[in-house]
């Protein structure tokens, strides 16, 4: 913030102390620590809608494009016309089923066959995608069929050109709880008939809504990065690009205790099965720009997030197959061993819950204040609320030093990012599951917050496990504030 200007207004998101200035005459406002974002769901609505009608990933539809006049070929054998150029269901399922046999086999000559040999910027790409992902723990690996786009078939002879939109499945050995996916549009030409497929153009897949995220779940760290450095720990397996492999290193440790801390601690209160990960992956990158171009294509403001992955194949449920945890090596947590493990307990406590709604979709209507008020309470177990780093800005608000006055009401998700309190929502959140631990005991506090998970409702979860209506809870929660920061 440059000097003299007024220090109630907004921070800049990810700023350290050493940035911030204080002006005016009123006290200084303390810095907003680096934001943490909720677990990221909007995505899962829209891949959830295609994988309905996808199933177990065949071709099922086509989608003409403006003004084409073609409609790919839905038969299973090219028509007897000799004239005819078509590209059948067959040759697609053909093509991926040996692409996903080199893979798997190790075969680089046959999984990079397919593409077009004149192209040498390709080749090169997809041969460094080959030798990365057989590098990955991954016990699956295939490519489906997610749909076509264009003209398949022509009745003239001419070639024909297509998109194909492809699911690449996969499954981290032991950390993932199920199969996910990753998008890619491939550009597919067939010259003449008889003629090979060929592949002349990679990509990632638009999303089917474009909100957030262009792509889905694309590109991968093994799509970008030139050589994938893996660091394997019991409960953790860190991805890193050549530039970070030593801190890689470094934060493994770290990493796993967190996992280790986190996982631990919501066992001993009732959270494991099933539906709990063993694990974690994590990606590390350096800034928000490769901070928002890894597992999505969108802004990203925050330090850390843990991006939701539904599961293939699970015909409609909104099951969730796996999450990807990506680190901003460069915000202000990494500075001290102490502020890597607490924003790894944060966003490994998102990880670890984003599966408990048992495919209702309950985790979508959730209330901020509840899911990130939980992973910033996960992640701070132990220590007194004044260590919280959001802690001095919290009392500036209560105190009337912010663009916003404190209400007494528990933030809603509408006002959650509302310019400038985005932060000292964190803390509202923080404080109100410190409060029900501390006034309810911690046991009672997972069960409120895993009620929420499956449900959806806060205000039922407050009344089933904690006896108090939303209001009583949140006047309590005032008072509990005003006590803490006053």
């Amino acid at each position: 913030m440059p000097p003299g200007q007024p220090a109630q207004q907004p921070y800049p998101q990810c700023q350290g102390p050493q940035d911030r200035q204080p002006g005016g005459q009123q006290p200084p406002v303390p810095p907003a620590p680096p934001r943490r974002r909720r677990t990221w769901l909007w995505i899962t609505l829209a891949v959830l809608a295609v994988l309905v009608t996808v199933g177990a990933g065949v071709v099922v539809g086509t989608v003409l494009n403006a003004g084409d006049g073609y409609v790919p070929l839905a038969e299973e054998t090219a028509p007897a016309d000799p004239n005819s150029v078509a590209v059948t269901k067959k040759d697609i399922e053909g093509m991926l089923k040996a692409h996903t046999a080199a893979l798997n086999d190790g075969d680089l000559k046959a999984y990079t066959g397919i593409f077009d040999q004149r192209n040498t910027a390709l080749l090169r790409q997809q041969t460094m995608l080959f030798n990365n992902l057989r590098k990955l723990p991954l016990s699956q690996m295939s490519y489906q069929t997610l749909t076509q786009e264009g003209r398949a078939q022509d009745s003239f002879g001419r070639g024909v050109k297509f998109s194909l939109d492809v699911a690449f499945v996969h499954r981290f050995d032991g950390t993932d709880l199920r199969t996910v996916t990753e998008w890619y549009r491939w550009t597919v030409t067939r010259q003449k008939a008889g003629a090979p497929l060929v592949v002349t153009k990679v990509g990632g897949a638009p999303a089917p809504v474009a909100v957030g995220s262009k792509t889905v779940y694309y590109p991968g760290p093994w799509d970008v990065w030139p050589e994938v450095t893996v660091v394997k720990t019991p409960r953790v397996t860190v991805l890193a690009p050549p530039q970070l492999a030593a801190e890689a290193k470094r934060v493994a440790p770290i990493a796993e205790q967190s996992a280790r801390t986190a996982l631990g601690w919501l066992a001993q209160n009732g959270v494991q099965g099933e539906s709990v990960p063993k694990g974690f992956v994590t990606a590390l990158v350096k800034g928000h720009d490769q901070l928002g171009n890894l597992f999505r294509k969108e802004k990203a403001p925050e330090s850390g997030v843990s991006i939701p992955m539904p599961a293939w194949g699970m015909s409609g449920e909104m099951i969730i197959g796996a999450t990807r945890v990506v680190m901003d090596t460069g915000s202000p947590f990494f500075e001290t061993t102490g502020g890597i493990g607490e924003i790894f307990r944060h966003e490994f406590t998102h990880s670890a819950l984003a599966s408990l709604d048992g495919g209702k979709g309950g985790f979508l209507r959730l209330d901020n204040w509840v899911v990130e008020g939980f992973a910033e309470y996960s992640a701070n177990r132990g220590r007194p609320i004044t260590a919280n780093l959001r802690y001095e800005e919290g009392r500036a608000y209560l105190a009337g030093r912010l663009s916003q006055q404190f209400t007494g009401r528990i933030p809603d998700n509408i006002l959650w990012d509302v310019k400038g309190m985005t932060s000292v929502n964190y803390l509202m959140g923080h404080l109100a599951m410190q409060l029900i631990a501390e006034r309810y005991g911690e046991p009672k506090l997972v069960e409120f917050v895993t009620a929420c998970y499956h449900d959806g409702k806060p205000e039922d979860a407050l009344q089933k496990v904690l006896g108090i209506g939303k209001d009583r809870f949140q006047q309590q929660w005032a008072d509990y504030v005003r006590s803490r920061l006053g």
